[in-house]
């Protein structure tokens, strides 16, 4: 019996079981974010779509530790504790709608179930084969803004020693007679970054064994990312001033980049390999677990039911917060605020907030009703029912767009106003300037930042309520430093806009 015994347990790997059971009751507990982040990966021309191939390298490296390390059942409590948590931190991100969070949150479900399970010791050996499917989580996309900003600082500092005749505007590199480029979000270098450090990691973790070698090769990796797109940049900026703006190479920059890519892998790998024949060989097979590993199974199945029950309750209890306790908002337009007094129809083809997917859209125009004086434009977007990529802060969404306006002035909380800013903001293009109030109501609170949105709407969601309404008021500037419009915006705000919009988003 003994014989069988044994010949059974090679064919039956606990530690298996419960590497794949975690993947399994992670994605059917938290399928939307994973399907996400699954399509995420199959768009083939953004910077993720190395998805795929960071998902089979994760797999190709747990089947490298599982073949090295066979770990016994070791049920740990403070490995339970973490799982559930994690699992209430993702519930709670969904509540409140960041997707990112939730993404970030489900391959550490795993790791953590793992360590519930197999103990802190193979939790230590398997972080790096499931963290790697951290490259293809898209929290990379927040390193976009200070990757374009470090590329036009430098490639500022590298045209002035050229004799070319260029201004920087923000992202934009104006070659004065000649044109203009803009450093876009697709020029960051996001994608080289990514794949380098993908690369780096891969490689460091088949050939190194000291965390040194670890350190030295994803450096390399970051430096050589970084200056494979600076140079894509300024190569492309001094074809297109050569060319009068004709060169191949600016319809062409993204083959070009990949190409510099391409031929920067070459030293890049060389350095790694001098590195590895330095490096002692990573550890060797670990002891085969026991027969005893069979005797803790009953105990783990306790464990383990348990765990499941913890990981699973937050999802199944928090995340059915529905709009039923939302107001409808309706909103009938006032004839006159204050001095005011509305036209038949809105003509401020300026001021145009970016805001996706909302279930209402009030734009108003006031005229002053003496004649005399810049018109008041009144704007609301209002969301009955918050829900991924309809909600009022999400990635798409801007206040102000960046691309027509730039912002020189923000005041908060003007005249005891709470939740409320004035924004000073200038056109990009246009000799115009103007004074914008705004604010958003969320679950009935105003509030005038991002993450304070996100914290009521955690509140609404306890409340029965996930409607959200952003408010915006501008005025044009008349005078150089705006105060006219800055005291005339603040007090219409204040006596006639927050009372007539309150009275909407409560359904009044």
């Amino acid at each position: 019996m003994e014989g069988a015994s044994s010949s059974t347990y090679r064919y039956w790997r606990w530690d298996v079981a419960v590497i794949a059971s975690a993947f399994l009751l992670v994605i059917a507990l938290h399928a939307e974010p994973v399907t996400r982040l699954f399509n995420r990966w199959l768009r083939f021309d953004e910077a993720y779509s190395h998805g795929l191939f960071v998902l089979g390298v994760t797999v190709f490296l747990l089947y490298r530790v599982l073949r090295r390390h066979q770990f016994a059942l070791q049920p740990s409590v403070l490995g339970v504790g973490l799982a559930a948590l994690t699992a209430f931190a993702i519930t709670l991100a969904d509540v409140i709608n960041i997707l990112i969070l939730q993404q970030l949150g489900v391959v550490f479900l795993v790791w953590a179930i793992a360590v519930a399970l197999l103990g802190w010791r193979a939790g230590l050996r398997l972080a790096v084969p499931i963290g790697f499917l951290y490259y293809a989580v898209p929290i990379w996309d927040y390193l976009t803004r200070p990757l374009v900003n470090a590329a036009v600082v430098i490639n500022d500092f590298l045209l002035g020693f050229m004799g070319i005749h260029f201004r920087v505007d923000g992202v934009y590199i104006q070659l004065l007679d000649v044109g203009t480029f803009e450093v876009a979000d697709g020029c960051s270098g996001l994608r080289y970054l990514v794949v380098a450090l993908t690369l780096s990691t891969l490689f460091s973790a088949l050939n190194f064994s000291r965390a040194r070698e670890w350190i030295y090769l994803h450096a390399v990796a970051i430096t050589m990312a970084l200056l494979v797109n600076w140079v894509r940049i300024f190569v492309i900026i001094l074809a297109g001033y050569h060319t009068d703006m004709q060169s191949s190479l600016i319809e062409e920059h993204e083959l070009f980049g990949w190409v510099l890519f391409a031929v920067a892998l070459l030293p890049f790998f060389l350095f790694a390999n001098r590195l590895a024949n330095r490096s002692p060989e990573p550890g060797g097979h670990g002891e085969p677990a026991t027969t005893q590993e069979r005797v803790k199974a009953a105990r783990a199945g306790v464990v383990a039911a348990v765990m499941v029950v913890l990981v699973a309750t937050p999802n199944l209890f928090l995340t059915g917060a529905t709009a039923a306790g939302s107001p409808s908002m309706t909103f009938s337009a006032p004839d006159a605020l204050g001095g005011y007094e509305r036209r038949s129809q809105d003509n401020d083809g300026l001021w145009n907030p970016v805001m996706r997917g909302p279930d209402v859209v009030v734009r108003e125009t006031y005229a002053p009703s003496s004649g005399e004086g810049a018109p008041l434009h009144l704007g609301i977007w209002h969301y009955a029912d918050q829900r991924q990529d309809r909600e009022l802060v999400q990635f798409s969404n801007r206040v102000v767009d960046g691309n027509e306006w730039r912002v020189e002035q923000r005041i908060r909380n003007p005249g005891d106003l709470g939740g409320w800013s004035l924004l000073v903001v200038n056109h990009r293009y246009l000799n115009q300037r103007r004074v914008v109030a705004m604010s958003y109501n969320v679950a009935g609170r105003w509030v005038d930042d991002d993450i304070a949105v996100k914290a009521n709407m955690l509140r609404g969601a306890f409340m029965g309520r996930r409607d959200g309404t952003l408010v915006t008021a501008n005025i044009r500037c008349e005078t150089p430093d705006c105060s006219h419009a800055i005291g005339e915006l603040t007090t219409l705000v204040h006596d006639h806009i927050l009372p007539v919009t309150e009275r909407a988003v409560s359904g009044g």
